[in-house]
C-alpha cells in the first residue's frame, strides 16, 4: 500500500510518538521509512538587525550560523540513534537521513516531492487558540499543502 513513509522528527518525545505508528505501517506494507529532522533558521534571519555596529552585526550573524550548524550536527546524531532502533525491529530505513535547515513545513513538502514519499506520519504539538493562530502549525501546513496522505498522531 505504501512504499515510502516519511517521519519528521524534531528531537522531542512528542514527535517520536509517530514512530510506533510508522513502524506498524511499514511492517504491514513492507515500506521504507525515511527520517527527517528540521532546524529552523528563524534566529539566523533576525541576526544583526538593529545593531548599528557592522562588526557587532557580523559577529551576531556568525554566531547564528554556528548555532544552526551545531543544531544540524545534533540533528544528524539524533537520527543516527533513532534509525538503528527501527532497523533493529526489522524496519527498512532509508540510510541517508535528512537533516535540513529552513522552514519545517516547506522542507517536509519538498522532501515528499523529491523522494516519492507515499505517506507522512507525524504528530501535532496540540497548540490551540491564540498560540496556534500566531505561530501556526507545521502539521496544518503539511496537511494543506502535501499531495500525499498525512497521518497525524494526536499529542495526547
Amino acid at each position: 500500500m505504501f512504499n515510502d513513509i516519511l517521519v519528521p522528527l524534531d528531537g522531542s518525545e512528542l514527535s517520536e510518538r509517530a514512530l510506533p505508528m510508522a513502524q506498524d505501517l511499514a511492517q504491514s506494507s513492507e515500506a521504507t521509512v525515511h527520517l527527517i529532522h528540521m532546524v529552523s533558521r528563524e534566529h539566523e534571519l533576525g541576526a544583526g538587525r538593529g545593531i548599528e555596529s557592522v562588526q557587532a552585526a557580523e559577529i551576531e550573524i556568525d554566531m547564528a550560523r554556528r548555532l544552526t550548524e551545531s543544531r544540524l550536527h545534533r540533528g544528524r546524531t539524533y537520527l543516527e540513534q533513532i534509525g538503528p532502533q527501527l532497523s533493529g525491529a526489522g524496519i527498512k530505513i532509508e540510510p541517508e537521513f535528512a537533516v535540513k535547515a529552513g522552514e519545517p513545513a516547506q522542507i517536509i513538502i519538498d522532501y515528499v516531492k523529491e523522494h516519492g514519499i507515499s505517506l507522512v506520519v507525524m504528530t501535532t504539538h496540540g497548540h490551540g487558540g491564540i498560540r496556534r493562530l500566531l505561530v501556526g502549525s507545521v502539521t496544518d501546513r503539511v496537511i494543506r499543502s502535501c499531495e500525499v496522505p498525512v497521518l497525524v498522531v494526536p499529542c495526547s
